[in-house]
C-alpha cells in the first residue's frame, strides 16, 4: 500500500547551480552521490520523513528516462516518488490500469562517504511519467538513503501538497483513485483557474488540476510540454510566502 510521497525531484544541467540555489533560499543541502546510470544529486531532508533530490547528470546519458525532461522539456520539478510496503501489489495494480512503466529494476547510489545504497524502483514512461508517481522499495535501510539533517534556515518542516498540470484529469483521476483507493475530493483553483481533484497519502496532497479555459497558466504549461508536476508546496514555521520560480531554478514553491 501507498503511505505518501518519498521524494519529490527537481533536476536541471547543473548539480552545483542547483544546490547553490536551494541553499540560498534557506535549505539545508547536503551531498547525495552517483547514481551507475550517469546522474548524481544533492539532497535535502524534511521533517516528515519525504525529501527533495536534486538531481543532473555527471555524463551524457540520453537513454536516462528523465534526460528530456532536463534537456529538452525545461527540467525543474519534473517527477515524484511515493513510499509503499507492498512494491510488487503496487506495480502490479499500476500495470492492471495501463500505465507504461518498465519492470521493478534493482539500482544504486554511491553516497558521498561511500556507502552503497540499493533499491528497488520502476522508472514511468510516456503520458504517465510525472503524472502518475514511482515507487520504491529498499533494499538497504531507508534511513540511509534518507538525509539525516531536517532543519532550515526557512523553517520548512514538510511536503503539503504537489499540484501535477493533467492533460487527462479523467486518466489521473481513475489511476490514483484505485492506486490509493479513494475517490479523491474535488478541487478548485481561484490562482490557477483550474479544477480537478485532490487525494490524500499519509500527510501528503496529490492535487491533480486542468486548466478551466486558455487564461489559466496550467494552459499555457501544457501546450509548451513542460513535466507535469506544476507546484509544490511547503507547511513552514517561518515566513509563509511564494518563491519566485526565477529563484528557485524555475520551481513554483509555496510556503505556509
Amino acid at each position: 500500500m501507498i503511505h505518501g510521497i518519498d521524494h519529490i525531484v527537481i533536476a536541471g544541467p547543473e548539480l552545483e547551480s542547483l544546490t547553490a540555489s536551494f541553499k540560498s533560499l534557506g535549505f539545508t543541502v547536503v551531498g547525495g552521490g552517483r547514481h551507475p546510470i550517469g546522474s548524481y544529486n544533492s539532497l535535502i531532508g524534511l521533517d516528515d520523513g519525504a525529501y527533495i533530490e536534486l538531481l543532473s547528470f555527471y555524463e551524457d546519458s540520453p537513454e536516462h528516462y528523465w534526460w528530456d525532461a532536463v534537456h529538452e522539456r525545461g527540467g525543474g520539478l519534473i517527477d515524484f516518488c511515493m513510499g509503499t510496503d507492498d512494491i510488487r501489489a503496487d506495480y502490479a495494480l499500476f500495470e492492471a490500469l495501463g500505465v507504461e512503466m518498465s519492470p521493478l529494476v534493482g539500482l544504486s547510489r554511491l553516497r558521498v562517504d561511500g556507502y552503497q545504497l540499493s533499491w528497488l524502483n520502476n522508472e514511468i514512461y510516456g503520458i504517465y511519467q510525472g503524472l502518475i508517481p514511482f515507487v520504491i522499495e529498499d533494499k538497504t535501510p531507508r534511513e540511509e538513503r534518507v538525509p539525516k539533517e531536517k532543519t532550515h534556515e526557512n523553517g520548512v518542516r514538510g511536503i503539503d501538497a504537489i499540484t501535477l498540470a493533467a492533460r487527462d484529469l479523467e486518466l489521473a483521476r481513475r489511476i490514483m483513485g484505485a492506486v490509493l483507493g479513494q475517490a479523491g475530493e474535488p478541487v478548485y483553483d481561484e490562482d490557477l483557474n483550474a479544477s480537478g481533484v485532490v487525494f490524500q497519502a499519509g500527510p501528503h496532497r496529490l492535487e491533480y488540476l486542468a486548466p478551466n479555459d486558455a487564461s489559466s497558466p496550467l494552459h499555457k504549461h501544457i501546450g509548451a510540454n513542460r513535466p507535469v508536476p506544476y507546484r509544490i508546496r511547503f507547511r513552514t514555521d517561518g515566513e509563509p510566502g511564494a518563491i519566485p520560480p526565477e529563484d528557485a531554478a524555475g520551481v513554483r514553491i509555496v510556503l505556509i
